[in-house]
């Protein structure tokens, strides 16, 4: 045996095989770096409309987008514009060309005040009309609820104008083998939380979990789908605490239903292929 193979004998023996290190690319926008075959899929790409009251949106603005695009192929941009404003008109939402540049809008922010009925029917029609995907998140959920318009609420599949007092709840999943739950960790729940009281849903509105009112004394979906027009809609009202909106399963859960409103999730529940996790979640 000649020296330069036995030195390889001898290194695989003590070593074992080396592997051949996968090409990587570093995420756009910084982070955890991608394999190159995730790069052979266009990124996702997404809106965060952000801001008002009653929350810390700038801590969240840390944590939810880095959060999803650690576990998919997405690119941001992030309107934070209104800042703390509840009645903000946002400069962005004045046309309908903003739908023309993104393929999901992530509405994580709380504009309570905002009643101008043409105004909102402009934004949800834009998703109705154009097919742009929408995710809406917790305080979103109550934004333009004041407005004698219901376009928001259509375009979400439902409507509430209150909730319950903060305290722990537990879920129970209507639609267990819908791609969106299915990996939901077994007895996950948001912890002390604000159950929103849905006072209307739509035909098109499908619930995949709910919570129990203990003021009530009724059931209310916490996550669901909704088809408006072209577009697909998943929805949460949970997650009020950054705790909550922090926790690994949210996010999962959260980038699970943006993935279904693009039709890149598959039916057991993972991304579809060019769509998956970096080499490690947040």
């Amino acid at each position: 045996m000649k020296a330069a193979a036995r030195t390889i004998l001898l290194f695989i023996v003590a070593f074992g095989i080396p592997r051949i290190a996968a090409t990587q690319q570093t995420a756009p926008g910084g982070g955890a770096p991608r394999t190159a075959a995730a790069q052979t899929s266009p990124p996702i790409r997404a809106l965060y409309v952000t801001g008002g009251g009653f929350h810390d949106f700038v801590a969240l603005e840390k944590i939810v987008p880095p959060g999803i695009a650690a576990r998919t192929n997405i690119v941001w941009t992030i309107d934070r514009s209104a800042d703390t404003s509840t009645t903000a008109l946002i400069a962005r939402h004045k046309d309908t060309k903003w739908a023309d540049e993104f393929d999901v809008v992530v509405y994580n922010m709380s504009f309570s005040w905002v009643v101008d009925s043409l105004w909102i029917e402009r934004i949800a029609h834009a998703h109705r009309d154009k097919g742009v995907a929408a995710v809406v998140l917790h305080g979103a959920v109550h934004s333009y609820r004041r407005s004698p318009s219901m376009a928001w609420k259509e375009m979400m599949g439902a409507a509430s104008m209150r909730h319950d007092s903060q305290r722990p709840y537990a879920i129970e999943r209507l639609a267990p083998e819908h791609p969106i739950l299915k990996a939901l960790p077994k007895g996950w729940a948001p912890g002390r939380d604000e159950l929103y009281n849905i006072d209307r849903v739509w035909p098109t509105m499908t619930p995949l979990a709910q919570g129990w009112s203990v003021e009530g004394e009724k059931h209310h979906p916490v996550a669901w789908t909704n088809m408006h027009g072209k577009a697909r809609v998943f929805v949460t009202p949970m997650g009020h605490n950054i705790p909550t909106m922090s926790d690994p399963a949210y996010l999962d859960l959260v980038t699970r239903g943006l993935l279904w409103t693009l039709g890149k999730l598959e039916a057991d529940g993972t991304p579809a292929a060019g769509y998956g996790p970096r080499a490690a979640s947040p």
